[in-house]
């Protein structure tokens, strides 16, 4: 009897096991690294919500079909608390301990290449919505043995932001001013980030015309004051406060109390949170989205997509349209799994990105990687009627077709 009870209890276990791998073969492990805390919460939030969402759609869809069986997606989210150290250790646990597929993220240059050597030499895929990547996705970096074969930006390369950019604020702006602009300062972040998007913001003004000056602010600064003061001393035509949402909503209304320029463009700040506070100003004022705004939207299918984002509980903040440049790439990736039917072969799958195209919601014609793993799509920029909140006039700008001068689009 004890032998029996003995077999039988084996079998009981070797029965829970196979279950238990069942149960696992049916997971699909995607990593999710972004600022949930810091400086950068605006942007970072975004990435899981939009995580968040298209996991539950694909899962409510019934999962991904890959090789005869079924996958559902199973998120583990990590707060890198805009912190590098944190983004390296979160890195190294969800790829070593977890055993993830594909990581989200993160949403700043140095982070995302941090994590790149983390998910390059273990062959997971690495989804970053970071235009600064392009400074080291290459033909080299690219290659089968490359560092950052398993990586793809999903933004648009920096020169092409912000040339459709530069070009959309002057064509918004210039009507609205008594002479046409000449002279344009950029006020930046001095953090990795903000040097690189900064150097191709600046060409692409000069080759609107522009005389720009580039002002630098330590991260993480509150009192904007004396650094204004000293640009308002320059006589600028436009205040360009560039790269971080949080740090522009609270510099831009310092900026107007001080009366530093006749006009402003504040990047990354969307016309639904200049509604929602209330923000006025006595001069025209520019935004624009990355990619597209929530507040203000042209896309029937943009608009759709917010209110089931907002929907799922994401906060409606300055930046929650980079949402954009994480969701589509969920799909994108799902599709190319079931295409591929294997889900331990990132090598296929990769080529099989690089191949397909993927039409979502972030553009009306169909996503693209080219050969530095990279894609390609235009901008929004609104201008918002002097005195008011809610009165903005929107316009959505295609990418230049080249870089402009002293831009070697890297």
């Amino acid at each position: 009897m004890r032998q029996l009870g003995l077999g039988l209890a084996m079998a009981a276990a070797g029965f829970a096991m196979a279950l238990q791998t069942a149960r696992a073969d049916e997971e699909l492990p995607i990593g999710v690294i972004a600022a949930q805390s810091g400086s950068f919460v605006s942007a970072g939030n975004t990435i899981v919500g939009a995580a968040n969402l298209a996991a539950q759609q694909i899962n409510d869809a019934g999962g991904i079909k890959v090789g005869g069986k079924t996958y559902k997606i199973k998120l583990y989210i990590r707060d890198n608390r805009t912190d590098v150290n944190v983004t390296i250790a979160a890195a190294r646990e969800l790829v070593n301990d977890i055993g993830v597929k594909a990581i989200w993220g993160t949403e700043t240059h140095d982070f995302s290449v941090s994590m790149a050597k983390i998910t390059g030499p273990a062959k997971v895929l690495q989804f970053s919505g970071n235009s600064s990547l392009g400074a080291v996705l290459d033909d080299k970096a690219v290659a089968e043995d490359g560092w950052l074969h398993y990586a793809f930006q999903s933004e648009p390369q920096e020169w092409q932001r912000s040339g459709s950019t530069a070009k959309g604020v002057l064509s918004l702006l210039t009507p609205q001013l008594t002479s046409p602009p000449k002279h344009s300062v950029v006020f930046v972040g001095n953090d990795a980030t903000g040097q690189y998007l900064s150097s191709h913001y600046v060409k692409a003004l000069e080759a609107e015309g522009q005389k720009v000056d580039l002002v630098q602010y330590p991260p993480d600064t509150t009192d904007f004051s004396p650094l204004l003061t000293r640009i308002k001393g320059m006589k600028p035509d436009i205040v360009h406060f560039w790269y971080n949402g949080d740090s522009t909503l609270t510099a831009f209304p310092q900026a107007l109390k001080l009366g530093v320029a006749p006009s402003y463009f504040l990047f990354g700040v969307d016309p639904g949170i200049y509604q929602e506070r209330s923000l006025k100003a006595d001069v025209p004022v520019t935004l624009s989205c990355v990619p597209v705004c929530w507040g203000s939207s042209p896309y029937p299918e943009v608009k759709q997509y917010f209110e089931k984002y907002f929907g799922l509980g994401a906060a409606k903040g300055p930046q929650s349209s980079v949402s954009l440049l994480y969701y589509d790439y969920f799909f994108w990736y799902a599709k190319a799994l079931e295409k591929v039917g294997k889900l331990d072969d990132p090598d296929a799958v990769v080529a099989e990105l690089l191949k397909s195209d993927y039409k979502g919601v972030v553009s009306p014609v169909p996503l693209v990687f080219n050969k530095h793993h990279q894609v390609t799509f235009a901008t929004e920029v609104c201008m918002v009627e002097p005195n008011t909140s809610d009165q903005f006039k929107c316009a959505v700008e295609q990418p230049p077709a080249a870089p402009p001068p002293g831009d070697n689009g890297g």
